[in-house]
């Protein structure tokens, strides 16, 4: 980018080339992220989880999976900023530390895989979604095959955590 700027001179299109909209619906959703977690929702959802599990798998699971489908509404990006340091205390708390890489490398497939189903699961999908004009409901019939086969492939690998 930097060297762009020495062979592309300045142009007052520079300022349109920004997609407001885009940039707007991602800021919305961190400030709602941000007032959820200072009103504990992650810790109490948790919790209420956590209450019902008692094996391994089933912890890996409920920290994979809320990743998985928290992605979908918040993007891949914030879901691991608020779900990573959640599992890793949840891990340490039960004494699961031996969880930590296989749920941590889980939880990073879970919030991309998760995110493709929706427009504002990630930056991307967002801005496709703004750009082709897509109906919501055309968007999420296309991306839901793919996004349950990936739901499949997190069973398994979960499956697979010793």
């Amino acid at each position: 980018a930097i060297v762009s700027a020495f062979f592309v001179y300045p142009d007052k299109e520079y300022i349109n080339y920004i997609d407001w909209r885009s940039l707007g619906i991602l800021w919305s959703l961190m400030v709602v992220i941000q007032g959820l977690k200072q009103n504990f929702v992650f810790e109490k959802t948790g919790e209420f989880l956590l209450k019902r599990v008692k094996y391994g798998w089933q912890l890996a699971s409920v920290l994979i999976f809320m990743c998985f489908f928290g992605s979908m509404l918040i993007t891949n990006d914030v879901a691991l900023i608020t779900f990573v340091p959640f599992a890793i205390l949840i891990l340490k708390s039960a004494s699961r530390e031996d969880l930590m890489i296989p749920v941590i490398v889980l939880q990073t497939v879970a919030a991309n895989m998760g995110s493709m189903l929706t427009p504002i699961g990630n930056p991307q999908n967002l801005y496709l979604y703004g750009v082709t004009g897509m109906p919501i409901g055309e968007f999420l019939l296309t991306m839901l095959p793919l996004t349950s086969l990936t739901f499949l492939f997190l069973i398994l690998f979960i499956f697979l955590i010793p």
